[in-house]
């Protein structure tokens, strides 16, 4: 794209951020346009629950846990446009000069040690050996400086760069916050009638070998737990006749992981699909197994709250589609700064250090864009 019509788009985005409308900006995984979608009433949508996703439309941003900190949000798409050069030309339409409400979000915001994580995963490690579940996510944060040249476009662009084939985006919430990320997980998508999903779990860094990785038997484990938790959650539902690919090797920038695929008719869950999306979410790819023993254990045990990491965004029915991705490698955006979120799946074959390891690989293209570095 050139660069006056792309510097426009950079833009019409610092615009909106200043400006008093919720708003999505996002790209699909390899697709090369963006859209946007934006909603010209000024109050942020918060829902209760997921039942109240029923009959309403838009672009769907779910926390981990819902509560009334961390509600359920929905963004009208009052504004549904696809493209650079069409999201460039609000700037000349309907952006208001009015600024959003100031964002309540609080700066302090504490990081654990590298000593406290490990603990905490040794801990995790022992809760496991003791039979209290069979795996669980323990994340932590990374907070640094933005650097000073970057604008949210600039952030937004660069990171689709660095994850071309992830699902990249930028939610800005007036009086909430701004969430930017780029995550590789599908939670559940509908194409010409029939839905897929997929397990993803295992990582390792590329520089470890790309396609050619001869993958850990603890990770294959994490895999699996994965794949046999959707498998089962299909057969509550009654959906026998399905196809499943893999396990593949999925490359997200500079990290691969382990991704079996599930194709599956939608006539069953039509109009179940809330039940289902909750009986799959949050799964053992971002929270453990069991689902409900291991999200008690990080809600008691982790340092800081997820709020919107690990919950799901996306389309939900705009244009009688649905395309939900798991809300992972994101960041909250703080005054010139941003709070990075990242964790690991920690099952009984766990070496904290080498965890600790794989959630610095996994902060680096969030880190690598908010610094301005290649």
């Amino acid at each position: 794209m050139k660069v006056l019509p792309m510097n426009k788009f950079v833009g019409a985005i610092a615009k909106l951020i200043d400006g008093s409308y919720p708003f999505a900006v996002f790209f699909y995984p390899r697709e090369k346009e963006p859209e946007l979608v934006l909603q010209q009433k000024t109050s942020v949508r918060k829902l209760n629950s997921l039942n109240d996703l029923n009959n309403n439309k838009g672009f769907v941003f779910a926390p981990f846990f819902i509560s009334n900190n961390h509600p359920l949000i929905i963004i009208d798409p009052d504004i549904h446009i696809k493209g650079y050069q069409s999201i460039a030309s609000l700037q000349n339409s309907i952006l208001s000069d009015k600024p959003s409400p100031p964002c309540h979000i609080k700066t302090a915001h504490r990081d654990i040690s590298k000593a406290d994580y490990i603990k905490l995963l040794n801990k995790s490690i022992d809760e496991i050996k003791a039979g209290a579940f069979d795996k669980v996510i323990i994340s932590r944060t990374i907070s640094a400086n933005i650097s000073g040249e970057m604008t949210m476009g600039d952030l937004f662009v660069k990171l689709k760069e660095k994850l071309d084939s992830a699902f990249v985006y930028l939610v800005s919430l007036p009086g909430m916050g701004v969430w930017l990320g780029g995550t590789p997980e599908l939670l559940l998508a509908k194409t010409n009638g029939a839905y897929h999903t997929v397990s993803l779990a295992g990582t390792v860094s590329l520089n470890e070998g790309g396609h050619g990785i001869e993958w850990p038997a603890k990770m294959k484990m994490e895999q699996q737990i994965v794949t046999d938790f959707l498998a089962d959650s299909l057969k509550s539902f009654r959906i026998e006749n399905y196809s499943q690919t893999g396990p593949l090797t999925e490359c997200a920038g500079n990290v691969a992981h382990l991704k079996t695929i599930f194709e599956f008719s939608g006539s069953k869950i039509d109009a179940q699909i809330i039940p289902f999306i909750e009986a799959a979410h949050p799964g053992p790819s971002i929270c453990g197994f069991p689902k409900e023993a291991a999200r008690e254990y990080i809600l008691k045990n982790e340092s800081h709250q997820r709020e919107y990491y690990c919950g799901f965004l996306g389309n939900w029915r705009m244009g009688d589609e649905l395309r939900l991705f798991i809300n992972i490698r994101c960041m909250k955006i703080l005054p010139g700064r941003a709070v990075i979120y990242v964790g690991g799946g920690i099952t009984s074959g766990s070496i904290p250090e080498g965890e600790w390891d794989e959630t610095e690989h996994k902060a680096k293209p969030l880190l690598s864009v908010i610094k301005n570095k290649t």
